[in-house]
């Protein structure tokens, strides 16, 4: 019986041991990442083009640190019917070189948000997709990045809303009505 217990207590200093090299080892590589990963982003402003940010943004504090070149990223908007009102319930997609990375649904007033580690150096379509619940509207894509093969290809059409993204990034949306979008589109100019 004192056999046992030694051996008992031998399999429990040796478990020890191991959980204590593990957390050394965790704590090193990530340590490690933390420093390999860090890159440093900028939040841009209404003066580059890209939609403004919006005043619940501004100011806030984001991480730029992630991993291999990956930043913490926010997108947010409103989605909201051709006459301003706001539509809950539709599904948001972010698709990161065509796979799928995040999804959400809008709340009641119309506002949605993710949060992801996205690598902004990887030359991948980066785009959001919004699903409305209510059968009558149509799907609205919003290309936050381009890849070089699609611009190359001319893949997208220009009337494709395109907004650039950055650590915090706005894109509103407004569905519409399939006979609205085709209305649209012969009243606009980005199809010829």
């Amino acid at each position: 019986m004192h056999l046992i217990d030694d051996e008992e207590e031998r399999f429990a200093i040796i478990r020890k041991e191991g959980e204590l090299a593990m957390r050394w080892i965790l704590i090193l590589l990530v340590g490690i990442l933390l420093v390999i990963g860090s890159v440093s982003a900028v939040a841009v402003g209404p003066d580059d083009g890209t939609a403004s940010i919006p005043a619940s943004t501004r100011g806030r504090v984001i991480s730029t640190t992630g991993f291999g070149g990956s930043s913490e990223t926010s997108i947010d908007g409103k989605v909201m019917n051709l006459d301003g009102y706001p539509l809950g319930d539709v599904t948001v997609k972010l698709y990161v070189g065509g796979l799928l990375l995040a999804e959400t649904a809008t709340s009641p007033d119309g506002t949605y948000e993710i949060v992801e580690l996205i690598d902004y150096g990887r030359d991948v379509m980066i785009t959001l997709w919004f699903v409305p619940a209510d059968p009558t509207l149509v799907m609205e894509n919003i290309i936050l990045k381009e890849s070089t093969v699609a611009v190359q290809r001319g893949l997208y059409s220009p009337c494709v809303k395109r907004i650039r993204i950055d650590p915090l990034t706005y894109a509103p949306v407004k569905l519409m009505t399939l006979a609205s979008r085709i209305r649209w589109l012969d009243e606009s100019d980005c199809a010829s």
